[in-house]
């Protein structure tokens, strides 16, 4: 009785937690593309300094790289790293943007920044999974909190077995 309860509750767990991927992908999309958008407006910002001083961008992050003060040199290195994370951004979003549903959860742990993640979890707003993405997602929950019930249930009668043995 025990057991047929527990493996309830753990399925249901899995189900309910599961359902809210899909509401929680989006989400996090979301504000992956403003920190996109935000990336392409700084790199505008560069690109058109750089077009005012009549160099190509190399040229101009180059010459704050070569600075004789340490704050210069500082800028270029802040400059070169928004263009490569301008980058990694664009490839995060569209990676994440164009995956089927059913690989969802492996890009998104390819692809997810930490920061940004952690950002996305505190402003989370919990979604009613009614589509057939978010039911897909309660189902496999369901499966996977059943699975989970019976290995550690396993796991804790073997545990007992051995202790009686012993």
């Amino acid at each position: 009785m025990l057991t047929r309860a527990f493996r309830a509750i753990a399925a249901l767990s899995g189900a309910v937690l599961l359902s809210q991927f899909p509401a929680f992908y989006d989400q996090y999309l979301q504000r992956l593309g403003g920190r996109l958008d935000q990336a392409r407006i700084e790199k505008a910002q560069i690109v058109e300094a750089a077009r005012l001083e009549n160099l190509n961008l190399e040229a101009y992050i180059a010459v704050f790289l070569n600075g004789a003060q340490s704050p210069v040199r500082r800028q270029g290195r802040l400059m070169q790293t928004r263009i490569r994370e301008l980058t990694g951004l664009e490839t995060a979003f569209a990676a994440l943007r164009d995956a089927p549903t059913a690989s969802r959860p492996l890009r998104f742990a390819s692809h997810a920044e930490t920061g940004l993640t952690r950002a996305a979890l505190n402003d989370f707003q919990p979604a009613l999974p009614l589509g057939t993405e978010g039911l897909a997602y309660a189902f496999t929950g369901l499966l996977g909190g059943l699975l989970g019930a019976r290995l550690s249930g396993r796991a804790v009668s073997a545990a007992l077995r051995r202790r009686r043995a012993a």
